[in-house]
């Protein structure tokens, strides 16, 4: 983004996918730093998808902290909690009641399950809104195949559907659980087959899902973001940078709903499949 004037738009580039790319460094309008040169950080894997997932790490630690202790001092007043707790406790209690509830009837009120569903919602909504804000974040980590990778097979399939279902059924009764019952001995091996390639389908799906809807957007706001930054260094342009600017506006507020959507998205499904893998009933 060299060369970009500071009042440009926040996601705009020269080349839109470039805003996509998992790279070594960050971009402050027209400054890179190179995390590639300084060998902890290459050592480490820093790239500009993990600093955004450490920032939003770090933010979501401060912020669950400090909703903890307005949380307890309600407690301790005998009263209900105000801001970012009471906010928080709606969103947990929502997940609770309308993602769990239906699809684990038996485990939704477990504080394993609901730490792991409320964690990627916040997660991959944090991530989400992240990558508008401006320069030195504009970079979604979600939109990266390889993070969606980790939350769907890593946490979803590993911590989720694997863990979750083995704890409730052991490793033998898991894997027949796979099969409906009342299956003929001669299919018993295909199905087998079948359903084990469906088993790893479900992350794949998620993973997908997550980094196209991710990416798109934020191409289309690089490209108009683009537009816009041209028509601010123009003369006479008074036209196309009203367009732009109504145009990247709207791509923004359609962006932000988006990222709600698709950690709901990602969280409920997240809970389908892990239920699936508990139910007694396949």
């Amino acid at each position: 983004m060299s060369g970009v004037p500071l009042l440009a738009p926040v996601l705009a580039a020269g080349d839109p996918f470039r805003h996509t790319w998992n790279v070594w460094g960050i971009e402050l309008y027209g400054w890179i730093v190179h995390f590639d040169r300084i060998p902890l950080m290459k050592s480490l894997g820093i790239t500009n998808a993990v600093a955004t997932m450490l920032v939003v790490a770090v933010f979501l630690t401060f912020v669950c902290c400090r909703a903890g202790a307005e949380s307890r001092r309600a407690v301790a007043e005998n009263r209900a909690p105000r801001g970012m707790a009471a906010a928080i406790e709606s969103v947990v209690q929502f997940i609770r009641d309308q993602m769990m509830r239906p699809n684990l009837p038996h485990h939704y009120r477990s504080p394993y399950f609901i730490a792991l569903f409320s964690t990627l919602f916040f997660f991959i909504l944090s991530c989400n809104l992240f990558g508008l804000l401006p320069q030195p974040f504009g970079r979604t980590a979600t939109g990266t195949p390889w993070v969606n990778a980790g939350l769907s097979f890593g946490i979803t399939f590993c911590v989720g559907i694997l863990g979750a279902g083995i704890w409730e059924k052991g490793p033998i009764g898991f894997l027949k659980g796979l099969v409906p019952g009342g299956v003929p001995l001669a299919l018993w091996p295909l199905l087998f087959v079948i359903e084990l390639v469906g088993l790893l389908v479900k992350p794949f799906a998620l993973m997908i899902r997550l980094t196209a809807n991710m990416t798109a957007g934020h191409i289309i706001l690089a490209v108009l973001g683009g537009f816009l930054t041209m028509g601010f260094v123009s003369v006479g342009a008074s036209i196309g940078i009203a367009a732009s600017f109504f145009g990247f506006f709207a791509i923004t507020v359609f962006e932000i709903a988006i990222a709600f959507i698709q950690a709901y998205i990602f969280t409920i499904l997240s809970c389908v499949f892990v239920g699936q893998s508990l139910s007694h009933e396949h």
